[in-house]
């Protein structure tokens, strides 16, 4: 499945576009440095040179792409960065008006299996007027360089888009139950973890405003409350923050430091004028004093959902037990509430068991092996509970 990943902020719709198909032609753009080219059928492939340990930082660019900046303010990059140790971090850049380069910065990820799609803001004073020298450079986390090495890496670009506005798909409920799919966040002044086991990990960069930014997807905002199921184990970040083009001001929530127990921090906009229509968010993460991370501290974020439900929703299930606990070949729920679906990770984080429609609330665990688990358990409207599992035949 294609993923998508975005920088900056905060329209939700695609409209004017130009887009580079290279369908058996280079479409104008070439290598540029420490990169060789190959044209294919239907994408673009750049190699790295092999490197001797001071190569670094490879780019490719179009001086000639004739860009109408009064009708496009983005860039979609669709790429697929295939070896586990290619670069990590890309830089979009066009030139300033007099000297030097604009540069827009994105973090990536390495060893891909499909395309990824990364947007782009390219905002800026200096992006006025036809712009034809468009160049994308590609270096290390942190947009520290990137040595090249010794056996070459490849990446194939299937496509780069300019557009007014970049698009998205509706999904209001942020589980994490995929291991490795971020459902569409992507770090800035931080680093993303997983998803592992259900739980999405954010490690901020201190003395940063630390954010996790979504721009896979919008949310419906005629949900009026946002409930961010988390626990945070830093010593110093006391502030949870949400901002969106909808709301009026930066939104932000004091919230417990250093602790071990999971928490609901419920945001409520149904006061909120410009929280109507389709709405983008990020999330931040920091300090009640100036809104900068104090510390690395991991954020574990283990729901984030919007809804209409004025209570604390993603609160454990009430009244639950789950029984023999060591188990051996059947497991049992108890609760009030409907289950609607479990999943059962091991202890790397891998999804083991995932069933929906639990019969009499009792769930088949014979062919899982001995060992240590985690269980979550969905009831009503997004509740769950998360628990330790013991199997031992």
């Amino acid at each position: 499945m294609k993923k998508f990943t975005f920088l900056l902020l905060l329209i939700p719709f695609l409209g004017f576009t130009q887009t580079y198909e290279f369908e058996n032609s280079d479409d104008g753009w070439n290598a540029l440095t420490e990169f060789t080219a190959t044209t294919n059928a239907t994408y673009y492939t750049l190699t790295t040179i092999e490197g001797d340990g001071t190569l670094k930082n490879p780019s490719f660019g179009n001086e000639s792409a004739g860009i109408v900046t009064s009708d496009v303010v983005w860039i979609g990059i669709s790429l697929k960065n295939n070896d586990a140790d290619g670069p990590t971090f890309m830089r979009v850049s066009y030139p300033k008006a007099t000297t030097g380069r604009v540069y827009k910065n994105i973090d990536i990820t390495a060893g891909n299996t499909d395309y990824e799609t990364y947007w782009i803001d390219l905002t800026n004073s200096n992006w006025t007027g036809i712009m034809d020298d468009i160049r994308i450079h590609f270096k290390a986390a942190g947009n520290t360089d990137y040595i090249l090495p010794t056996t070459p890496v490849n990446i194939d670009i299937d496509k780069i888009m300019f557009a007014a506005m970049p698009s998205t798909t509706l999904q209001n409920a942020y589980m994490f139950d995929t291991n490795d799919d971020t459902e569409g966040f992507t770090a800035t002044n931080g680093e993303i973890t997983g998803p592992a086991s259900g739980i999405l990990s954010f490690i901020p960069v201190p003395d940063k405003y630390a954010k996790m930014i979504q721009f896979a997807h919008h949310v419906d905002a005629s949900n009026k409350y946002v409930h961010i199921t988390m626990k945070n184990n830093s010593l110093l970040n006391n502030q949870l923050r949400l901002v969106s083009g909808g709301l009026d001001g930066t939104q932000t929530m004091e919230i417990s430091v250093n602790d071990a127990t999971e928490h609901t921090y419920t945001f409520d906009f149904s006061n909120e004028a410009g929280w109507t229509g389709d709405q983008m968010f990020i999330v931040g993460i920091g300090s009640m004093d100036d809104g900068k991370a104090k510390d690395d501290g991991i954020a574990e974020f283990d729901a984030i959902v919007f809804d209409n439900n004025v209570g604390v929703a993603n609160a454990e299930l009430s009244e639950f037990s789950l029984y023999p606990n060591p188990a051996n070949d059947h497991l049992f729920i108890n609760s009030p509430q409907t289950i609607s679906e479990i999943a059962i990770y091991d202890i790397t984080g891998k999804e083991v068991l995932r069933l929906e429609n639990i019969s009499n609330n009792q769930i088949n665990i014979s062919d899982l092996k001995t060992g240590v688990y985690t269980l979550k358990i969905f009831g009503e409207h997004h509740s769950y509970s998360t628990e330790k599992l013991v199997i031992s035949k």
